[in-house]
């Protein structure tokens, strides 16, 4: 027993009045992961610094040669995807509770609002999804994320190196390029601003 606990009779007779809209919430469409390598390569063709990139690595102009290596997402993980972690995701009941979040296979990310209801309005969601690169080579991460209430900005890492900050305006399919050694790396997603869903991660061998 907690010896420095000590009980005491708490009055509360008034009832606690609900604000106006105070569980209402806007509805926000659901998508699921994009696993196909088309729509990837025409994300990345079209990212500042492809020209650029594709000249060092010319087996990125050819979707055909890659290899789907590891998925990441609320509901399942496929391939060399071992861990999912997730830091300071929000759970409000009826939106983004744990049932719904899995049947919608998605993470909420909350940023302000919901003081109400205690909400802290912090901005520390945190990401981690660890995979096995299967040998040395060229790889593509291809993070989808989702934002609610207006734009967000996180930031993405693999292992401890930065991509930078990366927008989001609705539904973002963005491929991350690196090159691995075989083993294990850690492609981390870190909340900047703004609120947002956690899609999925697919990872491709190049």
């Amino acid at each position: 027993m907690a010896k420095e606990f000590r009980l005491k009779l708490i009055e509360s007779k008034k009832p606690l009045a609900l604000k106006k809209d105070a569980r209402r919430v806007a509805a926000v469409k659901q998508v699921g992961p994009t696993t196909d390598p088309k729509i990837v390569y025409k994300n990345l063709a079209s990212t500042p610094g492809w020209k650029e990139l594709v000249a060092k690595t010319p087996n990125l102009a050819d979707f055909k040669l890659w290899l789907p290596t590891a998925t990441f997402s609320v509901c399942m993980k496929t391939g060399t995807a071992l861990w999912l972690d997730l830091w300071d995701a929000d759970h409000f009941d009826g939106f983004t509770d744990m049932k719904k979040c899995v049947t919608d296979c998605r993470a909420w990310f909350s940023d302000k609002g919901f003081d109400f209801w205690g909400s802290a309005q912090t901005k520390t969601g945190r990401i981690n999804c660890y995979f096995n690169a299967p040998a040395n080579g060229n790889y593509i991460c291809t993070a989808e994320l989702q934002s609610y209430g207006g734009p967000a900005m996180v930031e993405c890492i693999i292992d401890s190196s930065s991509f930078g900050f990366l927008p989001i305006n609705g539904t973002v399919v963005q491929p991350h390029p690196c090159t691995l050694g075989a083993g294990g790396h850690s492609f981390r997603i870190r909340q900047v601003s703004g609120s947002f869903f956690f899609i999925a991660l697919t990872v491709w061998k190049v």
